[in-house]
């Protein structure tokens, strides 16, 4: 982790040309690393930066970002969909119940956890779609759990040749301590009464790709940018992103917009093509130096979407116009560690894991979704 957060840091000073706006306004650059979510990605993470600013001065369509909660940093988790969906949970309860605290570890403060091994519980009845309707496993739970009764944290646990992972103790060979342990399901150990009502919720999917594919690039219809936008703007409620991060797909979700706002000539997007260019030729690197032939089999196996996600984005991206340099989506992601948020405790029976959370909004070019996303559902509340 240490050479992570170093790299992380030099990349960081690297990516500090901000526009002009930024040099005289309150814009920050911050970076987050994100891990592959399983093997089938790889096993190096990609480190990238995002503008920030503070939430008060965000103009634009605003309204809903008073109820954002900030999310622990997922880390190796591989749980993005998981941080994103509790993350929407937790916005429709603090706004439903606005009365509410919404300090970590508070009432309204869930469990993404509880919604991970909800997932992966063989009791809960197969949803269609789990891109999409992995909302509905909050109305089969009826309801989730605080945070502080079963946190997202840190464990150490084995896995075997399939991926599944068992307790491990502390310092046993073998053995990994990381955020990975939050999939392995305790909730037998949740004590009677924990459970949280919510309320039903229902989701509209303003985009699905035909291949449901979660890294798949240039597939976004050019109206759905505005379709977005519409949608928080009349229904008032969150929308969910999965995309191409990278390489690794990845969820997040829409809060908020400003079509005035610079935003560095979209510059995440200018970094994924320059990365998705050069990645094929990475991995056919990697495999020439890899010794086991299974592993150059795997990574030789990934040049092909490698090579299908350049192209189709550098076709996207020329058929789209290129970079438009104004209009910022405001985005609740797990990723991006503030410095100035509190520390969140994975462990707390250990001393020294702790980190920030994460940056409670990220600004994200109109361009991410045009040339990067593949789904766009929206989380409401089923009347």
């Amino acid at each position: 982790m240490g050479k992570i957060l170093f790299c992380a840091l030099a990349f960081l000073s690297a990516t500090m040309a901000v526009s002009a706006d930024a040099h005289q306004s309150d814009f920050k650059t911050v970076t987050g690393v994100k891990f592959p979510n399983s093997l089938s990605e790889g096993t190096d993470p990609v480190i990238t930066a995002v503008l920030t600013r503070s939430t008060q001065n965000l103009k634009g369509f605003n309204e809903l970002l008073p109820f954002v909660i900030a999310a622990p940093d997922q880390q190796e988790a591989g749980s993005c969909m998981y941080m994103s969906l509790t993350g929407i949970a937790e916005w429709w309860m603090a706004r439903l119940n606005p009365e509410l605290s919404r300090a970590p570890d508070g009432p309204v403060d869930f469990s993404e956890r509880y919604l991970m091994n909800l997932s992966g519980s063989q009791s809960n009845d197969k949803i269609e779609s789990w891109i999409t309707d992995s909302v509905y496993f909050f109305n089969k739970a009826r309801g989730t759990v605080l945070n502080r009764d079963y946190r997202f944290t840190k464990g150490w646990y084995h896995t075997n040749a399939d991926g599944d992972r068992s307790h491990a103790a502390r310092g046993a060979r073998n053995a990994i301590y990381d955020e990975g342990f939050n999939w392995i399901d305790d909730t037998q150990k949740l004590v009677a009464g924990a459970k949280v009502k919510l309320p039903k919720f229902k989701r509209d999917i303003l985009f699905a790709d035909p291949e449901e594919d979660p890294w798949n690039t240039g597939v976004m219809p050019a109206h759905m940018v505005d379709r977005i936008k519409a949608a928080l703007v009349k229904n008032k409620a969150p929308v969910q992103i999965v995309y191409n991060h990278f390489g690794y797909w990845h969820a997040n979700y829409i809060v908020g917009f400003d079509d005035n706002l610079e935003n560095q000539d979209c510059k995440f997007v200018r970094d994924f093509l320059e990365y998705a260019e050069k990645r094929p030729e990475e991995l056919r690197e990697e495999a020439r130096r890899a010794s086991d032939p299974e592993e150059r089999e795997a990574i030789l196996g990934r040049v092909s979407l490698a090579r299908r996600v350049s192209e189709r984005t550098q076709q996207a991206f020329a058929k789209g116009g290129g970079c438009h340099p104004k209009g910022v989506f405001y985005v609740r992601d797990s990723i991006y560690p503030d410095a100035e948020a509190p520390q969140y405790d994975y462990d707390p029976k250990n001393v020294g894991e702790e980190l920030p959370y994460s940056k409670k909004i990220v600004l994200l070019e109109y361009d991410w979704i045009h040339y990067m996303a593949n789904h766009a559902t929206q989380i409401l509340i089923d009347d």
